[in-house]
């Protein structure tokens, strides 16, 4: 649920802004797996009309509750071509770490591409290939993820449906990724775009034995945070933060279980006593730890992409231990 992130909420503003900037006509703007609406709010407070479309159907009557106008589905070319029919073409279609999700990504590019204006923007937000293998972020490679894109390999999808990139941003979500824009027609190439491409060649980003470096690393770096937390959890009290996917891939593959680390905090709601598939770690409520957090010498930051925010929440209930963060590059304390 995005809205439990307030990174993600604070960045909902920004992407806004960059986007009015960037974007001549915006009155329709739609946007693909739309989560609880955060991103599309600001668009609603500035009045433009909205529409998002998001499969998880506890989540979009959430959505539909808060004002935010979305449909419960799957948004494919079929779907694209319902939303023209009931509604209008678009004149912004944004889609945020989803395409990188989804099997048949053809027919997602091709509705992107059918449902815009012919003047219109279509923006690909997506964790950057180079930046994965740059920090070693081995704990987004799992199930939910099926591409693992760099600039010119998705650029490669989305000129086959007469999308063409032309400029790009930084984004800090899933600890580095790119906000790439697309048009209909071929514009202006921005010079940070052409930057991004000439890095990817330098760098040989697409050559095989880049990965081949970094599924090496991985293992290894697996071992010694294993290894460092069997040591750490005999003499200190520890806790995990963060019981995202990333989490438990990264639980799983260091093989970190419940006979390891007993509890993880999460301030989701809906994972409030479950337990971390795999690993059989129960997840706390974050309000559960609030008069209990002085007693605590380590915690074990597993969402290290938002450790800021996680540890200024903590700092301000009382914590005065150290934070273990086990990405990006290196296991390090804080």
């Amino acid at each position: 649920v995005t809205n439990t992130s307030s990174s993600a909420k604070k960045y909902s503003k920004i992407f806004f802004d960059r986007i009015l900037k960037k974007t001549n006509k915006n009155s329709f703007i739609v946007e693909v797996a739309s989560n609880d609406g955060t991103f599309l709010k600001p668009f609603l407070r500035k009045k433009k009309k909205i529409l998002g479309i998001d499969p998880a159907k506890n989540i979009a009557r959430s959505a539909n509750k808060n004002g935010i106008r979305t449909l419960p589905a799957f948004f494919n070319s079929n779907c694209a071509k319902k939303i023209v029919k009931k509604y209008s073409k678009a004149d912004i279609v944004f889609a945020r770490n989803v395409i990188p999700h989804v099997r048949d990504i053809k027919s997602i590019v091709k509705g992107m591409s059918e449902l815009l204006t012919n003047k219109g923007t279509a923006i690909i937000e997506f964790h950057y290939a180079k930046i994965i293998q740059d920090e070693l972020h081995y704990d987004s490679i799992y199930h939910e993820h099926l591409f693992y894109f760099t600039i010119e390999t998705i650029s490669k999808v989305f000129i086959k449906y007469g999308l063409y990139p032309y400029d790009v941003d930084k984004s800090p979500i899933s600890g580095g990724s790119l906000v790439l824009y697309f048009s209909k027609t071929k514009n202006k190439v921005s010079s940070k775009l052409k930057k991004l491409i000439q890095n990817e060649k330098s760098n040989k980003v697409n050559e095989y034995f880049k990965w081949k470096k970094f599924a090496v690393k991985s293992i290894i770096h697996s071992k010694k945070l294993k290894s460092k937390i069997q040591k750490l959890v005999k003499k200190n009290k520890v806790i995990g933060y963060g019981a995202s996917a990333r989490s438990s891939t990264l639980l799983n593959f260091c093989q970190i279980n419940d006979n390891i680390l007993n509890q993880i905090v999460d301030k989701n709601k809906l994972k409030k006593n479950k337990f971390t598939p795999g690993t059989n770690i129960k997840i706390i409520d974050y309000e559960q730890i609030k008069n209990d957090i002085k007693n605590y010498k380590i915690i074990f930051v597993l969402a290290w992409n938002f450790k800021r925010e996680i540890m200024r929440d903590l700092n301000k209930i009382g914590y005065k231990g150290k934070y273990l963060l086990p990405l990006p590059n290196k296991i390090q304390f804080l």
